[in-house]
């Protein structure tokens, strides 16, 4: 293996990546797919409460009014709190909301569950990339971060063939509540597996601590003082802007394709409640091979995240745009591009997140990540549903609604290969200092 410097941090602490990394990776799979187990359950749903396409759009939306109030506080919260703490209480609050979700009798009812949803998990992912920050170092984050990601896809992936043998068995409303209860089972699970800080880390090695707990240390002093810096500072980067823009209008792609692909699918006619839950998580298996992927590779390019995120987030949008224009026979070319494009999905997810706790102090890091991911998840999250959903019931068909998603996926990738940073942003860290001495192999 080549003498890199993620090979080197990687030799530090391995234990963090058997302890600290699967769980967290847990906890982020299982909030997704409590997030994405509604577009399973919609068609039925929506024959039940007897809601329109604006009405399904609606409520595949709001989630994210809840989701983006409580991600512009994650990081003060997680800053205040801590983040073990704050994704313990996530996990009791989500997991009730979800449970909640199958008891609810009318549209006004399963809208107001999905806003208490978005608001339990917001926390999660600012709060966790702040754990993340501060137990693995920058020539080895974009990896930890890529892995963390990858429990999203594999929630969206089990959620489609879970969800469809539960309403094939049961009810869609058993399907939600029963997929509600492990969020409870794992707050006690994380409370036990992750240390409250490296200090009482009983796995950690004293020379491993030592290590790691210097080059975090150094990792910081490269900054600018936080007193004569402020957080607020953020909003004068353009980069972190277009960051914004672009991981916005690729959520309109990602949250139009979960909520409605399995309501696609279903309209081909062809297909059972079984094969369309496995043919629509089909394309989240992918995106856990892309995210790992892009992750792998951005390490191994110098710690690259600009382009890495910005090509695959264009190619996403132009296979989109391609799935819009197959003709109604052809299907299966149709499904066939969907499971492409997950691929190159979420590539995106860890890169544009790794980027913005390497551009900034932890102080304004932690901001940062919480302003692109409220304000991006909440352009996504509510209009991408909503999209597909007026577009559909004012057109024949769903070609247009994907001609809409495509177009959004491709202006967000120009917007990311936008946004460069300024030098100083960017000087990071000599990785010459991840070669301690007192390393334990």
């Amino acid at each position: 293996m080549p003498n890199t410097p993620s090979t080197h941090a990687a030799a530090i602490g391995k234990n963090r990546w058997l302890i600290v990394l699967p769980i967290v990776f847990a906890v982020y799979m299982l909030s997704y797919f409590d997030r994405v187990n509604i577009a399973m359950a919609l068609p039925r749903m929506s024959a039940e409460l007897h809601l329109s396409p604006v009405q399904a759009g609606w409520i595949g939306g709001a989630f994210a009014w809840g989701y983006a109030l409580t991600q512009l506080l994650a990081g003060y919260l997680s800053l205040k709190f801590g983040a073990r703490r704050l994704v313990a209480v996530c996990l009791l609050l989500f997991g009730a909301a979800a449970v909640l979700t199958g008891v609810a009798t009318s549209f006004g009812q399963v809208l107001a569950v999905r806003v208490l949803l978005g608001v339990a998990e917001g926390p999660v992912y600012a709060a966790t990339s702040m754990l993340l920050a501060q137990w693995f170092m920058k020539p080895e984050r974009g990896r930890a971060f890529g892995i963390w990601n990858l429990g999203a896809p594999l929630g969206g992936f089990l959620a489609g063939p879970i969800s469809g043998l539960l309403i094939a068995h049961f009810d869609w409303r058993v399907m939600l509540i029963a997929e509600g209860f492990p969020a409870w089972l794992f707050c006690a699970i994380w409370f036990r597996a992750i240390p409250q800080s490296l200090d009482v880390a009983r796995w950690l090695s004293d020379a491993d601590r030592a290590a790691i707990q210097q080059t975090l240390a150094a990792e910081q002093a490269t900054y600018r003082k936080p007193e004569a810096d402020p957080w607020w500072t953020i909003f004068n980067e353009p980069a972190v802007w277009l960051m914004t823009l672009g991981f916005g209008l690729n959520t309109i792609l990602l949250y139009g394709t979960t909520l409605w692909l399995p309501t696609v699918m279903k309209s081909y006619g062809q297909l059972s409640e079984t094969a369309i839950g496995f043919l629509a998580g089909a394309p989240f298996v992918m995106s856990m091979l892309g995210i790992y992927y892009i992750s792998w590779r951005s390490d191994r390019h110098g710690q690259e995240r600009r382009w890495h995120a910005a090509i695959p987030t264009m190619i996403t949008g132009v296979l989109m745009i391609a799935a819009a224009f197959v003709p109604a026979p052809l299907y299966y070319l149709q499904i066939a591009l969907f499971i492409a494009l997950g691929f190159t999905l979420k590539m995106l997810m860890p890169l544009v997140f790794a980027r913005l706790t390497e551009m900034l102090p932890m102080a304004k890091a932690m901001p940062a990540v919480a302003f692109v991911s409220g304000v991006g998840n909440l352009i996504g999250q509510f209009l991408g549903p909503l999209l597909v959903g007026y577009v559909r019931s004012i057109s024949r068909d769903y070609a247009p609604s994907l001609l809409m998603l495509g177009i959004s996926a491709l202006i967000g990738g120009v917007a990311i290969a936008l946004s460069r940073a300024r030098p100083n942003l960017e000087a990071g860290v000599d990785d010459r200092l991840v070669k301690h001495p007192g390393i334990s192999k």
